[in-house]
């Protein structure tokens, strides 16, 4: 009986692949219990009601900007890779003086008498939001991928069923958010509020449904879209159980750790009363968190294993010999990035020096809008590298640096 009980364990054993990036507590403390993180933000607005500028502030300094900085160190700081790149990262360097040239573009518009002359920098603005949000759902399937390698999950209609849940199930939440929020609202020229939906109490009469606003499709709409994607996925979890086939549980659990947390934010009601600024934190923080542990399991596979020759790598050895190092620098780089912002009238979080928004460079054009179109091209010339330094299927050293080899 004994034998016949080890070996029903072993065959059950069998239909689940648990594999994880890193082990199962590292994985379920960053990768996915990382989730909490943004919970925990969004209730520093919802519950507490504390100042969101302030709690910005301390996040972009603390936790979000340093990520930027693990980008440079496995770029910038690595000898060996920054000259494998170098055509790279020194080219995307461009992407500071983008914002400038928006403004160039919009005094350009200006000097003949063009009306909506801001449009060129509006529309930078916007893409530089839009980029911020697709760069987090990005990183996200990038760590779903990273299970799917790793527990051998290559089944192409997993795949296609994978990547549906993923995208719509993170893009459909948005989508319902930039329709609600009232700062977005007044962005697309639309009023601020949304409409009141029709009474309840009318529900089956033809009056309710005439007075439905597009908005209100809409935001059903991305619902609907929600909730078909989970239930396919759903249902295909058990096709492939019935079938005899393992299942992907760190997938699973990741992707259960990951939608409710953004289906949860985007159609909250007390999300509508953040600031834009403050809902960039509750989606971001996540993603941070995660960052900055794959690129902690990286720089200790590539730089700090035994018999390392730290000549070969640069300064990036130095930095990663120890957390602490690491995530101090990042914050000092953070620091003075920020300070520099917030000093002169770019952002909230610390006293102002210098009032740029009252120095005007034409029109109702200042400079604290030049300086807020150059400061943003540090995050998006990072959404641009990071997009070609993390494709562990074509290399084959990202691989061996990820523990990806031979899985």
């Amino acid at each position: 009986m004994s034998s016949l009980s080890w070996t029903a364990n072993a065959g059950i054993e069998n239909r689940y692949s648990m594999n994880w990036i890193v082990n199962r507590r590292a994985d379920l403390l960053w990768f996915i219990g990382g989730a909490l993180t943004g919970y925990a933000m969004f209730f520093l607005h919802a519950g507490l009601h504390l100042d969101m500028a302030t709690v910005w502030f301390l996040w972009v300094v603390f936790i979000d900007s340093p990520h930027f900085f693990g980008t440079y160190v496995r770029t910038y700081f690595d000898k060996e890779e920054f000259q494998k790149r170098k055509k790279l990262l020194i080219g995307s360097l461009a992407w500071l003086l983008v914002g400038p040239a928006m403004i160039g573009s919009s005094y350009a518009l200006h000097q003949m008498n063009v009306a909506n002359y801001r449009f060129p920098f509006l529309l930078f603005i916007v893409f530089f939001q839009l980029w911020a949000y697709w760069h987090v759902v990005r990183q996200h399937y990038g760590i779903m991928s990273l299970y799917k390698k790793k527990n051998n999950d290559f089944d192409q209609r997993d795949l296609r069923i994978d990547q549906a849940i993923l995208y719509v199930g993170l893009l459909a939440p948005f989508l319902a958010f930039i329709i609600r929020h009232p700062e977005a609202r007044k962005a697309l020229g639309l009023s601020a509020a949304l409409p009141a939906y029709p009474s309840q109490a009318a529900f089956f009469s033809a009056s309710f449904w005439q007075q439905l606003h597009w908005e209100h499709v809409l935001v059903t709409l991305t619902v609907l879209a929600v909730l078909s994607v989970v239930g396919i996925f759903a249902f295909r979890q058990v096709k492939r159980w019935r079938a005899g086939m393992s299942l992907n549980m760190p997938k699973i659990i990741f992707l259960v750790a990951l939608l409710p947390l953004y289906a949860f934010i985007c159609y909250s009601p007390a999300v509508l009363t953040a600031p834009l600024l403050a809902f960039s934190a509750f989606v971001t923080i996540y993603h941070d968190v995660q960052y900055h542990a794959i690129v902690w399991f990286y720089s200790k596979n590539r730089y700090q294993r035994p018999g390392v020759d730290a000549r070969k790598y640069g300064l990036a050895t130095k930095i990663t010999r120890n957390f602490a190092t690491y995530i101090v620098c990042g914050i000092a780089m953070a620091a003075i990035f920020r300070m520099f912002g917030c000093s002169f009238d770019v952002h909230p979080g610390c006293g102002v020096l210098v009032m740029t928004s009252t120095e005007h460079l034409f029109g109702s054009m200042t400079t604290k809008e030049l300086l807020y179109s150059f400061l943003i091209g540090l995050p998006m010339h990072h959404y641009f590298v990071d997009q070609f330094i993390w494709r562990p299927s074509k290399d084959s050293g990202l691989q061996k640096d990820l523990k990806l080899a031979g899985q």
